[in-house]
């Protein structure tokens, strides 16, 4: 059974350094690249198990590569009704993984970044642990509840992804909450802060986007 799976998406990766930092902590994990994500592994020295989508943004080269190394290729007609990070994590949700790592699918296109952020809710109804990450922080909809570790004066908001999220509790934040209710379009939830050694969240019903930032005060920069 595989326990990690990691799709790289085409947006912003980031920090490379970062990203390599991260899946050396990640243990063993099958490797997913959507379509022109394939790029951002240049000059890693790491090669997709699968690589999905229409191969519309990847170099002909790059693919033919990957296809002599065996790299399982999967191609969609360039028509498809779906995004390739929804393909991909469909194919990952197919595998049955513990948890599922989404890299490079926040900046740039707007409408890409909301469609990835949906497709937590595609993993969540799956019961499965999905997020998507950068060298800022990860956001992520838990199944009922998340714990963080010495986390404290980590930034961390609350935002509802369905009409409503009931029964929200929140543990060890400067602003506690004992079953709350969060509805769609509210900021209340936005920067809280992790002020114990040991924070939680509880969740009763709903979709809870969490987006929690790795260092205190550190965030992408506006220009």
């Amino acid at each position: 059974m595989i326990q990690n799976i990691v799709i790289v998406s085409g947006g912003r990766l980031g920090n490379v350094d970062f990203f390599r930092r991260k899946l050396n902590q990640t243990g063993d994990f099958l490797l997913i690249c959507c379509d022109g994500g394939a790029r951002h592994l240049v000059g890693t020295g790491l090669a997709p198990d699968v690589l999905i989508g229409d191969m519309d943004s990847l170099l002909l080269e790059q693919l033919e590569l990957y296809e002599q190394q065996g790299v399982k290729v999967i191609r969609y007609p360039a028509g498809k009704d779906f995004t390739d990070t929804a393909l991909a994590l469909d194919y990952a949700l197919g595998l049955e993984p513990q948890r599922i790592q989404i890299w490079g699918a926040l900046g740039g296109r707007v409408d890409h970044a909301l469609a990835n952020l949906f497709l937590l809710v595609r993993a969540k109804e799956a019961g499965i642990a999905a997020c998507l990450l950068d060298e800022y922080g990860e956001t992520f909809v838990p199944v009922h509840e998340a714990v963080f570790e010495n986390a404290e004066g980590c930034l961390l908001s609350l935002l509802a992804l369905s009409s409503r999220v009931e029964g929200v509790t929140l543990e060890g934040f400067a602003y506690p909450l004992e079953e709350g209710t969060l509805e769609l379009s509210e900021s209340r939830g936005v920067s809280n802060i992790i002020v114990a050694k040991r924070a939680r969240i509880h969740v009763r019903s709903g979709h809870l986007l969490v987006v929690r930032y790795w260092q205190k005060d550190v965030f992408p920069e506006a220009d």
